[in-house]
């Protein structure tokens, strides 16, 4: 009875070492891909991208006896450190303070559907009134640093409040308004403004701004000519001028959410090879 105890203690204590160290990976593991995942709602993941490469060269450099270049890494790999922390500090401090807000246990369940008639109600809307405006919907990058550029009003999408932000001579019409988490965060947002040969000498500051976005982010972009009156979507870096009402909506819905019904119908053209 002794000996059967001895082995149950043995082989529990063994199980027990095992189980310890998958929890232990997997604990890591997890707080990995939640870095990875705030990370990647930001501009801070090329910098992410940057260090892997630093580290696979210095593992490398190690294993390959390169001398000088592990000295040289070796080096300034202290001085990268801080100068992450220093030049990323606001991201690292909302890493900080969305773990501490997270629901945990909570779903999306609740969430209310993305009231669509109403942006595009008033799109349309502007356009027929020859209303400039400029629309940035936040898709997997986070534009957090774009609203904050602008006057914070967390207010719901309604035809109203969007056609009163951009009518002219109002104290917010100049700027962009800002949509994430289907509410407008903010108006009046400052955005980078694209060189880009897409666009024509005709086109104004609205116009390289709403490209300059889409090529920093990948945000969708909507925006209404004052000077012709046309509606435009700018996303992933391309310009789809003159866009008709009838297919406003569902490109929208398209690029909101991939899986929908219309993907051959607005999917972006590839270059096929050797062209």
């Amino acid at each position: 009875m002794m000996d059967l105890f001895d082995n149950f203690t043995r082989y529990f204590a063994i199980f027990w070492e095992y189980f310890r160290n998958l929890m232990d990976i997997l604990l890591v593991a997890f707080i990995f891909y939640l870095v990875y995942r705030f990370l990647a709602r930001t501009r801070a993941i090329q910098l992410l991208k940057g260090v892997m490469v630093i580290i696979v060269v210095a593992i490398l450099a190690k294993f390959l006896h390169f001398e000088t270049l592990d000295w040289l890494i070796t080096n300034i790999a202290s001085s990268v450190v801080i100068a992450i922390i220093i030049l990323f500090q606001p991201e690292l401090r909302r890493l900080i303070t969305q773990f501490g807000q997270r629901n945990w246990i909570g779903s999306d369940t609740g969430k209310e559907p993305f009231p669509l008639d109403e942006l595009v109600n008033a799109l349309v809307s502007m356009s027929e009134e020859r209303v400039g405006s400029l629309i940035v919907i936040e898709r997997s990058t986070g534009l957090r640093s774009y609203a904050e550029s602008g006057v914070m009003v967390n207010a719901d999408i309604s035809e109203e409040f969007i056609r009163t932000v951009f009518f002219p001579m109002t104290p917010l019409h100049d700027g962009a308004i800002i949509i994430q988490a289907r509410r407008i965060t903010a108006a009046a947002c400052y955005l980078p403004l694209s060189d880009s040969k897409q666009l024509k000498k005709q086109h104004g500051a609205r116009h390289r701004a709403a490209l300059g976005i889409a090529e920093e982010t990948d945000a969708l972009v909507l925006l209404t000519s004052e000077e012709t009156g046309s509606i435009n979507i700018m996303v992933n870096g391309k310009f789809f001028p003159k866009v008709k009402v009838p297919d406003l909506k569902n490109m929208i819905l398209y690029y909101m959410n991939p899986k929908t019904a219309y993907e051959e119908k607005y999917r972006i053209p590839t270059k096929k090879s050797g062209e």
